[in-house]
C-alpha cells in the first residue's frame, strides 16, 4: 500500500514538474519573443504630411515580423526639429530644408523620398490679379526665413519683383495665425498652404487663388515635380542595419499616399481620429490641391539639387550653411 502510495505522489510530482517546465519555457519564449521585436519611431508633423499617411497611423498594418511602429503627430514643430536634431525618430517627415540642416550637423539621416511637393499659394480677396498687383502691397507669409518666405521670395524675384523694395511682407509664426487676419479683412493678399487655403475658403468664398507656387516653381526651374516640400528622412543605422524593414515600409508609405484620392470621405474620418487638427471636411477639401505624393529619391534626386541651390543663393544657413553632398540621398 505504501508503495503505491508512493508511486502515486511521484507521478503527481512529475505531472507538476513537467508542467512548471513547460510554463517556464513559454515564459521564456514569450519573453524572447518580446525582446526580438524591434520598436521603430515614426514621426510626422500635424497637417498635409499626416494626411498623407493617415491611413498607416489609423490602421497599423504589420510592416514587417518582428517590427513595431509607434507613429507620433507632432503639433509644434520647433519640437520636432529638435527631436530630429537630437537624432529621436528613426523616421521623420520633416520640410526638406530642415532634412539639410540635419545632414549638415550630424549626418545621422538620409533622405529616402518625398512625401509632398509644393502646397504653398497666394491668394487674394481681389479678383483679376496678377503679380504685378503685388508691388506696393503688404502680403502676409509664414515664418521669415522659412520655406513659405523662401519659395515666394524666389519665385516673385525670378518674375521681375524686387522683393524688398516693392513688396511689404508680414510675418505671422504659424499657419494657424493666418487664417483669422484674412478673414478679419486685414490683409487682401496672403502666401497660404493647404490645409490653410481650403479653411480660409469655407469661410470667404472671395478669397481666391492667384499664384500657384510650385506650378511656377516648375516652369522656371524646368522640373517635373515642383520643389519638394515635405520629406522623409531616415536614420543611417536602420538602413544599414534593416535595409529590408525600410524597404517594405516606403511602400506602404506610397500606397498610403496613393489611396487617399480615391477615399477621401475616409481619410477625414481617419484624419479626425488620429487627432489631425484640420477636421474632416477641410480634409476632405484641401486633398486635391495638397500636391501630396510620395516620389522615392532615386527618381527625385535633382529636384533636391535645384531646391538646395536655390536656398543656397537666398541664404545658406536655411540649409545649414552649405549645400549637402549626395551622401545625404538614400541611393541614387
Amino acid at each position: 500500500m505504501k508503495k503505491k502510495v508512493s508511486l502515486f505522489l511521484i507521478m503527481i510530482l512529475c505531472v507538476f514538474t513537467f508542467a512548471g517546465c513547460g510554463s517556464s519555457s513559454n515564459q521564456g519564449k514569450s519573453e524572447d519573443n518580446k525582446k526580438s521585436t524591434k520598436d521603430i519611431s515614426f514621426v510626422t508633423p500635424d497637417g498635409l504630411t499626416a494626411i498623407a499617411v493617415a491611413k498607416l497611423i489609423k490602421e497599423k498594418p504589420e510592416i514587417k515580423s518582428g517590427y513595431n511602429v509607434n507613429y507620433t503627430i507632432e503639433q509644434n514643430s520647433d519640437s520636432l526639429v529638435t527631436s530630429v536634431m537630437k537624432s529621436e525618430p528613426d523616421i521623420a517627415i520633416v520640410p526638406s530644408n530642415v532634412a539639410a540642416t540635419v545632414f549638415n550637423k550630424n549626418k545621422e539621416y538620409k533622405i529616402a523620398g518625398t512625401v509632398g511637393f509644393g502646397s504653398f499659394y497666394i491668394g487674394t480677396t481681389n479678383q483679376n490679379q496678377s503679380v504685378e498687383d503685388l508691388k506696393g502691397k503688404e502680403v502676409y507669409n509664414i515664418g521669415k526665413g522659412l520655406t513659405p518666405d523662401i519659395i515666394a521670395r524666389t519665385i516673385l524675384k525670378e518674375k521681375g519683383i524686387d522683393v524688398d523694395k516693392e513688396i511689404n511682407f508680414s510675418y505671422v509664426n504659424t499657419v494657424n495665425e493666418l487664417a483669422p487676419i484674412i478673414l478679419s479683412g486685414k490683409s487682401e493678399y496672403a502666401v497660404i498652404p493647404e490645409p490653410a487655403l481650403s479653411t480660409v475658403q469655407s469661410k470667404n468664398d472671395k478669397f481666391n487663388v492667384m499664384l500657384n507656387l510650385n506650378e511656377e516653381w516648375k516652369k522656371l526651374n524646368d522640373s517635373q515635380y515642383g520643389y519638394p516640400q515635405s520629406t522623409i528622412i531616415v536614420k543611417k543605422g536602420l538602413l544599414e542595419n534593416d535595409k529590408e524593414f525600410v524597404s517594405e515600409l516606403l511602400k506602404q508609405v506610397k500606397d498610403s499616399e496613393e489611396w487617399i484620392y480615391n477615399n477621401k470621405e475616409t481619410v477625414g474620418d481617419y484624419c479626425e481620429e488620429i487627432g489631425v487638427s484640420a477636421k474632416k471636411p477641410i480634409v476632405v477639401k484641401a486633398i486635391d490641391r495638397s500636391n501630396i505624393k510620395y516620389v522615392g529619391i532615386k527618381d527625385c534626386y535633382k529636384e533636391y539639387e535645384t531646391y538646395f541651390k536655390k536656398l543656397n543663393e537666398f541664404d545658406p544657413k536655411t540649409i545649414g550653411g552649405s549645400i549637402p553632398n549626395d551622401e545625404i540621398f538614400m541611393e541614387k
